[in-house]
């Protein structure tokens, strides 16, 4: 899935010309995507707006956007997604996920794939794999270069316990 194409063709609908007739500060912040075996949900583009600290979200395919919600963050400002410097398309990011899921988690089966282009100081394909036997893992592939710059396993059973 070419997400330039995606991108250029959400922002040529009328639904995302109408949003950007109105002066604002929006700006591009991530593309999401989530997929199984069975499902592919549509691409979604979320902007960001500093002032309002809020979030716009448009789905693609027709183009259509939703209101506007709260942001969860750490830091005081989301970073905007450059689209011209993501060199690593979604294709090549999911198949090196799958070689790294091979070669470090080879015993999980996948059953959901959630698909994150974002910039956390490095543009990266922030890739979460949910497995049958509820573990989650997460890889990190820079997308530029197609690196990966991290990759962990952990149980779905402890997402909500403190330390």
């Amino acid at each position: 899935m070419d997400i330039q194409k995606e991108y250029n063709t959400l922002i040529h609908s009328d639904e995302y010309r109408t949003f950007n007739s109105v002066p604002n500060d929006f700006y591009l912040v991530h593309i999401y995507k989530m997929m199984d075996a069975k499902v592919q949900s549509k691409m979604e583009f979320g902007f960001y707006s500093p002032e309002k600290d809020k979030m716009v979200i448009f789905e693609t395919n027709p183009a259509k956007k939703q209101d506007e919600e709260e942001v969860f963050k750490d830091s005081r400002l989301i970073n905007e997604l450059n689209l011209s410097a993501v060199k690593v398309s979604m294709e090549d990011a999911l198949s090196i996920t799958e070689k790294t899921r091979q070669e470090k988690y080879k015993s999980e089966l996948i059953y959901k794939t959630i698909i994150i282009l974002q910039n956390l100081g490095t543009q990266v394909w922030n890739i979460t794999l949910v497995s049958l036997s509820f573990n989650i893992i997460n890889i990190r592939i820079d997308a530029a270069t197609g690196d990966v710059l991290d990759s962990n396993i952990h149980s779905i059973m402890s997402l909500g316990k403190r330390e």
